[in-house]
């Protein structure tokens, strides 16, 4: 998740708050059955993914019925 998400970071994820444009979210992918954390994307009535890292081989994943956002991260920090 470099270069916003340092390792070593806390992530807390609350499944009850609503995923809305730019804020980041963990999602469980349905033809993977994987869950993964990127950054819920809504431009145009599209909704995807987006992978923080630039450096990721596919930085987009489109929203097609082929996830579930299972929570919206509320705070992120390092461990002290």
């Amino acid at each position: 998740m470099a270069p916003y998400f340092p390792q070593g970071h806390i992530i807390f994820v609350d499944p009850e708050v609503v995923a809305i444009s730019g804020k980041k979210v963990v999602a469980m992918l349905s033809d993977s059955n994987e869950a993964t954390f990127k950054q819920y994307i809504e431009d145009g009535g599209q909704k995807m993914l987006k992978a923080m890292n630039p450096n990721w081989p596919e930085p987009y994943i489109a929203i097609n019925g082929n996830c579930r956002i299972v929570g919206t991260v509320i705070f992120a920090g390092a461990e002290t």
